[in-house]
């Protein structure tokens, strides 16, 4: 899918669909982002916090809402999406989280001292187009300032597809609208612009019993994955080990 097509898809999704499963359908693995970015972000210093890539805003107010004393503000490119996030925000009675329509393909004049994504530069169909938006994201922050990077890796998600195939499993593929990073080629991009903190596969185990484990039940009982299966709420608890899943947190920090 190029660019274009992948913006209406979730401008469609958005508008179809206002539900907790609009931007995806694992709602136990955004629980583990939220959770992520709510003890990364309290220790960290600074007070104003941009989402790049936000959706409907529910991880944005989510976060917003552990994180007191501190300003959020909500980027997406899809209206219909930032439209379901300013609904929700006033449904919820939100007010230290703001939602405005912006591409992060474009540069912002807003500084921040954080900003982190969730799943969102894996939408850009080329690592042209990622490279420019983590130039964006560089320019967008402060000095000494924060990237919490939550994104895709191909290198997890092979893992775990040959550890699928192990069980008799199909591999699971890469969805048209996304384009996973490739860890080696990403550091090597970002050397001179940002020092990694920390880095750490957030979706390992996670995966590990839910698209295996509990995939392979499924497979044998011959039932219909359900995303609310207690197999994945109690797998969104269990540590970060291993390197079976996709979705992996670097924290980068901008060099001076």
């Amino acid at each position: 899918m190029n660019f274009e097509e992948i913006k209406e898809y979730w401008n469609s999704r958005a508008a179809s669909d206002s539900t907790v499963q609009a931007t995806t359908q694992d709602v136990y693995l955004r629980q583990i982002e939220a959770t992520t970015l709510i003890r990364h972000i309290s220790g960290l210093k600074g007070v104003h916090i941009g989402d790049f890539g936000c959706g409907d805003g529910r991880t944005t107010i989510q976060v917003a809402a552990q994180c007191p004393g501190r300003t959020f503000v909500g980027l997406d490119y899809s209206n219909a999406m930032i439209a379901n996030a300013r609904s929700i925000t006033t449904e919820q009675g939100i007010s230290q989280a703001v939602f405005k329509v912006h591409d992060v393909l474009q540069t912002t004049k807003e500084k921040f001292d954080i900003i982190y994504t969730t799943r969102c530069l894996i939408n850009l169909p080329s690592f042209e187009l990622q490279s420019q938006a983590l130039q964006n994201i560089h320019g967008a922050l402060n000095s000494g300032g924060y990237y919490l990077m939550i994104e895709n890796f191909i290198e997890g998600q092979n893992n775990f597809n040959q550890l699928r195939k192990q069980f008799g499993l199909s591999e699971i593929p890469v969805r048209p609208h996304n384009l996973f990073f490739d860890k080696t080629e990403l550091l090597k991009y970002i050397r001179g612009m940002f020092s990694v903190v920390v880095e750490e596969n957030i979706s390992s185990l996670y995966y590990i019993v839910s698209r295996i484990i509990y995939a392979k039940i499924c497979q044998e009982q011959k039932l219909p994955v359900n995303y609310f299966d207690d197999h994945h709420r109690f797998a969104s608890g269990l540590p970060f080990l291993g390197d079976y899943g996709p979705v992996r947190l670097v924290v980068l920090q901008k060099i001076l």
